[in-house]
């Protein structure tokens, strides 16, 4: 089962506790909220004070969600008065949705007045440097390529030097967040970006698949000991029972949220919606 769906069903338990005892005695309460992939430390935080509720369980959690999500949600920006290209980096595991999230950007950017180039640092996968490229051209961005025997960061590093744009996305190659060699990779591009601006990248981001359970925890602690995360954005948010993740990512590592991915298509980017969020982890329960 995945995240969401275990959350609802603790969100379901916990509704039936205030409907049929106004104690709750005799329910684990921490125990629910385990099972929910909450985690020890935060499921018994928060076991503690819904307990304080007696007959009023849900909606205290309910309300503890939008409480830890709140503070983490911000609009995706950049700095215009960088006085130099605003180098993001978009880095996630295989099949996270990564290279669409870049195209996601552009068009937001773009739509904003930015002027935006793409470096394309997949050099692993042909395809995605092909695909990468058709949404650039269907942007009207400038991409930096190179064939596959070339290293990633060098492309990078040649995509700062020569671009004059506003803004340059850096599209990564798909890692396991468990492969140290990849994982080196990505620490290399880094560095090389940080030859030509000591400042860059200006924007580290993380894209986490909205159906993933609980291996998105330790992607986000893995890819946060490369760097300091910017932010996260949830792709594959086009339905229910998607992303509950996200409560317990912003709960250990506070990294704001800062966008999520609802379709294919470069238009379908939004701001992270806690109403609708909460809607759909409690349906008729709110």
């Amino acid at each position: 089962m995945s995240f969401f769906g275990k959350l609802k069903q603790a969100i379901s338990k916990i509704a039936d506790i205030d409907q049929k005892s106004a104690s709750g005695q005799g329910i684990d309460l921490e125990e629910i909220l385990i099972e929910a992939d909450f985690g020890v430390h935060l499921a018994a935080q928060i076991a503690s004070e819904l307990k304080k509720e007696r007959d009023m369980m849900m909606p205290a959690l309910v309300e503890k969600i939008r409480a830890i999500l709140s503070p983490l949600i911000r609009e995706f920006s950049v700095d215009k008065n960088c006085g130099r290209p605003f180098v993001i980096v978009v880095a996630g595991v295989n099949g996270s949705g990564k290279t669409t999230t870049v195209a996601k950007i552009a068009n937001f950017l773009k739509n904003r007045g930015f002027s935006v180039d793409i470096a394309a640092c997949d050099t692993f996968r042909v395809a995605a440097t092909e695909q990468l490229s058709v949404w650039a051209e269907r942007l009207g961005c400038s991409i930096f390529k190179a064939d596959a025997k070339k290293d990633p960061a060098s492309v990078a590093y040649g995509a700062l030097q020569e671009t004059r744009s506003d803004v340059l996305i850096v599209d990564t190659a798909g890692r396991l967040h468990n492969n140290p060699n990849l994982m080196d990779e990505l620490r290399k591009i880094y560095r090389c970006l940080g030859k030509i601006d000591e400042t860059a990248p200006h924007m580290n981001i993380l894209v986490i698949d909205a159906t993933t359970g609980q291996n998105a925890i330790e992607q986000t602690g893995e890819f946060s000991k490369i760097c300091p995360l910017s932010g996260i954005i949830m792709s594959k948010m086009d339905g229910n029972a998607k992303g509950g993740v996200i409560v317990r990512i912003a709960s250990e590592y506070r990294i704001p949220i800062l966008g999520i991915g609802t379709g294919e298509t470069e238009r379908d980017f939004e701001v992270f919606s806690i109403e609708k969020f909460l809607r759909d982890l409690t349906e008729e329960k709110v």
